[in-house]
């Protein structure tokens, strides 16, 4: 008897051993996959355009330097560039997390025969690919205007391409970058939290917005950070939408895709750019465009953690 106890209990241990093996390896796997390009890309950033051809420099330069970042900072008009990239993304995915956080408060909180309808179109906005109704959007920006008020008064449209105001208006419509993603996961989070914290606000004598900036919002703060991490991480390696409507705005991640061109203008030899020092600045600048995601990651990485863990998301 005892034998088929230790026999039970050793192949319990085997299985789960094995499993803990299988989940160590898968691991690792993903995060090589992860840190692999970033690693590869920071090797990159103090070499000479030498150790390039050096087949014996794998990772650690032989000939060490800081002129790359030097000149891709110089490229790049680094500080400004970082400076307005980082208050444009600051003010956008500021809006956009509070808008998106009143509208799941009341998709989970406000009963009404519209709810369901409006939360599938919410999240309609992530099915629908972009490229459908990016040329809509682009006319509207080129002649926008408010129920006819800017005709009327001026008796001519106005265009905003070009400007800030285009993401402004995306972000406070609920229509900005991954939108839906955010009130979901926001509506998960407020839908776990019970109905009696309502309740007892309303018998404290708070009112709607009482209860959701004294009681709801503290709650949800977790989740409103990881949501916000997520919405400046889009905003900032965002080009798609920045190419259509605010290409002229020179950001960051802007000025990395035209990288090429910058480099050539740089040297004044258009050649340049597809030479081996081109396309070591190029990645150099990759480098740089990433540097303050990873520091954001880094030090919020808890914030993260824990709005994932209390979004639902997990099982």
């Amino acid at each position: 008897m005892n034998l088929n106890i230790d026999k039970t209990k050793l192949s319990r241990q085997s299985v789960t051993l094995l499993w803990s093996a299988f989940r160590l390896i898968l691991l690792i796997g993903i995060s090589y996959t992860i840190l692999y390009p970033i690693l590869a890309k920071f090797s990159l950033v103090f070499m000479k355009a030498e150790d390039l051809t050096d087949f014996s420099v794998q990772w650690i330069p032989k000939h060490f330097t800081f002129s790359n970042v030097k000149i891709a900072s110089e490229i790049l008009e680094y500080p400004a560039c970082l400076a307005k990239t980082m208050g444009i993304c600051i003010l956008v995915c500021s809006l956009q997390v509070f808008v998106c956080t009143i509208s799941a408060y009341g998709l989970s909180r406000f009963k009404s025969k519209l709810r369901t309808i409006i939360f599938i179109l919410v999240l309609g906005t992530l099915l629908i690919p972009p490229q459908t109704y990016i040329v809509s959007l682009y006319t509207q920006f080129q002649h926008f205007d408010i129920f006819g008020l800017f005709k009327l008064f001026s008796g001519k449209d106005v265009n905003i391409l070009d400007t800030l105001w285009t993401f402004i208006i995306l972000a406070v419509t609920g229509m900005g970058i991954r939108s839906g993603l955010y009130i979901y996961v926001l509506k998960q989070n407020f839908s776990s939290l019970p109905i009696e914290l309502d309740e007892a606000a309303k018998v404290d004598g708070a009112g709607m917005f009482r209860t959701f900036f004294s009681v709801m919002l503290p709650n949800a703060v977790p989740t409103i950070v990881m949501c916000f991490i997520l919405s400046f991480v889009w905003q900032w390696n965002d080009t798609f939408y920045t190419s259509y409507f605010a290409s002229e705005l020179g950001t960051l991640s802007m000025k990395v895709t035209e990288m090429g061109f910058l480099v050539g203008e740089y040297f004044g030899n258009w050649a340049s750019r597809t030479s081996q020092q081109g396309q070591l600045l190029i990645s150099v600048g990759i480098f740089l465009c990433a540097v303050p995601l990873i520091l954001i990651f880094v030090f919020c990485q808890r914030f993260f953690v824990q709005g994932v863990e209390r979004s639902g998301l997990v099982g």
